[in-house]
């Protein structure tokens, strides 16, 4: 028997506000994973879907925030008790917008790369994602909008 755990493919972004801070939501109490974590807005794709059109409709859902993805600004891997993921993160650009959440979270905070960095409440692997992102100085992309 091969207990091997299976592997899918998640999708992120990166949105910033006209300072520079980056979006966070705050995933429910009564999330399967990570409850009451602070998160990316993402998720998994659909059967059959590009990696740019998961992310689009996974902000979409999670923010009601329209974006048009950028680079890829990084990768994250971690393992869920029955799974392993492996996270493509896009640059989704800044915005100047009204978050309109999913029931899959309760709250959101524009916050400081200086607090992400500092913060318990951030799974390891998002806090160690914006240290190397940090590292490779990424330039954003420009805005869509």
């Amino acid at each position: 028997m091969n207990l091997e755990k299976s592997y899918i493919i998640s999708v992120y972004a990166i949105l910033r506000d006209e300072k520079g801070k980056f979006l966070l939501l705050r995933r429910s109490e009564n999330s399967h994973t990570n409850p009451g974590k602070w998160d990316l807005p993402g998720g998994k794709l659909a059967p059959g879907e590009t990696l740019q059109d998961a992310v689009v409709r996974e902000v979409w859902e999670e923010t009601g925030i329209s974006i048009v993805p950028g680079e890829i600004a990084g990768y994250v891997t971690f393992e869920l008790p029955e799974k392993k993921v492996i996270a493509i993160v896009y640059d989704g650009g800044y915005f100047i917008a009204d978050v309109k959440l999913s029931y899959e979270h309760m709250e959101y905070a524009w916050t400081s790369l200086d607090s992400i960095l500092g913060m318990d409440t951030l799974p390891v692997y998002f806090k160690d994602f914006f240290k190397r992102f940090v590292t490779e100085n990424k330039k954003p992309s420009e805005s869509p909008i």
